[in-house]
């Protein structure tokens, strides 16, 4: 009989390896475990609020209002399409709608007359009613021409250039929020016990090297099986965002010792024996 010998710490080895090609961004490695152990959890900063904002409408780029990295304002214009056809259509739909309505009156004038019936009257009322839809669609349409910032933020990246042709549901513009942002933690799972939202912890920013008081908000929902982790999502609770301070940004969360060491102190459960 042959028997296959692994060396100890492989089956682990080839689990930590698993979390960081399944994790994407934070990952729980034996390093990361043994900070863990001391209250020491890697961090992300990331933007509450991230977009990529795309066509609703085929057309030409007329105009970009701004360039990657540039900072707006909620309401500014960040994309202009060429919008002479679409202006041209709403212009077309006022004009069926403004004869629509002046055949709806004089029909109105003449049954008040006894020239015509009554169903020419309400024929006349219902294609003044489709030109009214008519009219609305069209302006849908040419309000679609603009996109303006839906938020205070900055540019992360043009997916197009000015003068493109793009189709409906092309992306156009990716944004964010500099000035509201969140702080994502990769915890070990036995953590639940002890951290709850309002925990606080100190976060030691990696890229300028500032310490920022930070505070859990909520719990992730699942717990990874693979690394025996959960994501936390948290926030920085000082006045405002520091400057300097940018989504991407990376960092070590340090909780206090109490807290972690009265998970350490539990007293475990005696096996009960049959």
């Amino acid at each position: 009989m042959i028997r296959s010998r692994v060396r100890p710490g492989a089956v682990f080895g080839a689990a930590a390896l698993l979390t960081v090609l399944l994790g994407g961004g934070l990952a729980s490695t034996p390093a990361a475990a043994q900070d863990a152990s001391q209250g020491q959890v890697r961090a992300l900063i990331e933007a509450r609020r991230h977009a990529v904002l795309s066509s609703e409408i085929p057309g030409r780029i007329a105009r970009m209002g701004v360039d990657a990295g540039q900072s707006f304002k909620a309401g500014d214009l960040l994309v202009a399409f060429d919008c002479s056809s679409y202006q041209a259509e709403l212009d077309g739909a006022r004009a069926q709608l403004n004869a629509a309505e002046v055949t709806a009156r004089v029909n109105r004038r003449l049954n008040s007359l006894r020239s015509i019936g009554e169903a020419e009257v309400q024929l006349a009322e219902a294609k003044a009613q489709v030109a009214r839809a008519d009219v609305r669609k069209a302006e849908v349409q040419a309000r679609r021409c603009d996109i303006k910032a839906p938020f205070d933020g900055r540019a992360v990246e043009r997916r197009i250039q000015e003068h493109e042709s793009v189709a409906a549901g092309a992306p156009l513009l990716e944004i964010l929020s500099d000035r509201d942002l969140k702080v994502e933690l990769i915890v070990p799972s036995s953590w639940l016990v002890w951290l709850k939202p309002g925990q606080r912890f100190d976060l030691r920013v990696d890229e300028t090297g500032a310490t920022l008081p930070g505070e859990v908000v909520l719990p992730g929902a699942k717990v990874d099986p693979a690394s025996q982790s959960v994501k936390v999502t948290a926030k920085l609770t000082g006045n405002g965002v520091p400057a300097g301070m940018i989504a991407g940004m990376s960092g070590t969360a340090i909780f206090p010792e109490p807290a972690v060491s009265s998970l350490q102190g539990t007293p475990k459960p005696e096996t009960v024996r049959p």
